[in-house]
């Protein structure tokens, strides 16, 4: 930061380009409020019931003292001037005292509830976690789901084109089939035999006869083994197709699509 070395012996020369040097020196420092955002608490301002306290607020970059009250919904800047008489005895304005307060003027006046209140930890320490949030998408392999549209997708952002018509499945380190970066499944299955439990249907006919299972016997000549018999006499045909249709196994979806952050961008 500029400074003036007023340690010097011999009488400094102090004029009012000394002062304006001070003064730009003080402009430069609060810049930094930039920091906060254009609308912030740095201290005070407590809300308790309907009232607020006085504090400390910045409002386009511009540090100001804030005038509590009964809380309203916009806030407004006022401007103090004060005259003071020069050597000369020609009386200038000179001093200017610049005041937040709650108010309404009409023509240029802040929403108080966009007003953002700065956290103990402070704004570079949040700005540190966010960044170690954020870390995935910055170092690569992070992927944010997106529905907003392909042609729609934010400035910076690109699709991630290895993910179309995917779904995404934890790797699994035991298990082959999920080992980690591997792709598999399918839309659609054929059966085969080999899925199909072995089995078959017998067809039967009544003979009266005494082949095959009795179903009833003759009750007429005492149990002489005639009477309704079932017989065995073949098996259903083969039904269905060599070559069947695959089966589709999708379940139910919503299409859109993974982006990622452009190397470099952000």
């Amino acid at each position: 930061m500029n400074r003036y070395d007023f340690t010097q012996p011999g009488g400094f020369p102090f004029d009012q380009g000394v002062l304006q040097f001070m003064q730009d020196c003080i402009n430069t420092a609060a810049s930094a409020a930039n920091l906060s955002g254009p609308l912030s608490i740095l201290s005070g301002c407590v809300v308790s019931g309907g009232s607020v306290s006085n504090g400390l607020v910045v409002i386009n970059g511009e540090i100001l003292p804030f005038t509590g009250g009964v809380a309203q919904a916009k806030v407004i800047i006022t401007e103090e001037a004060t005259a003071l008489t020069f050597d000369d005895n020609v009386s200038r304005t000179v001093k200017y005292v610049r005041t937040a307060k709650f108010g309404d003027n009409g023509v240029s006046s802040y929403s108080w509830a966009d007003f953002k209140r700065n956290t103990p930890e402070g704004v570079l320490a949040r700005l540190d976690r966010i960044e170690k949030l954020t870390a995935p998408f910055k170092t690569g392999g992070g992927a944010w789901w997106w529905t907003g549209g392909v042609s729609n997708i934010p400035a910076g952002w690109r699709e991630v084109p290895g993910w179309r018509g995917r779904f995404p499945v934890h790797f699994n380190p035991d298990d082959p089939d999920f080992a980690e970066g591997t792709t598999g499944g399918a839309k659609k299955v054929t059966m085969t035999s080999g899925n199909l439990i072995e089995h078959d249907h017998e067809q039967y006919v009544s003979v009266t006869d005494t082949t095959g299972i009795q179903v009833e016997a003759n009750h007429l000549d005492g149990g002489s083994g005639r009477g309704l018999w079932a017989k065995l006499f073949g098996r259903t045909k083969t039904t269905g197709s060599a070559t069947p249709d695959p089966m589709n196994i999708l379940n139910p979806y919503k299409t859109g699509c993974w982006i990622e952050p452009i190397p470099g961008t952000f």
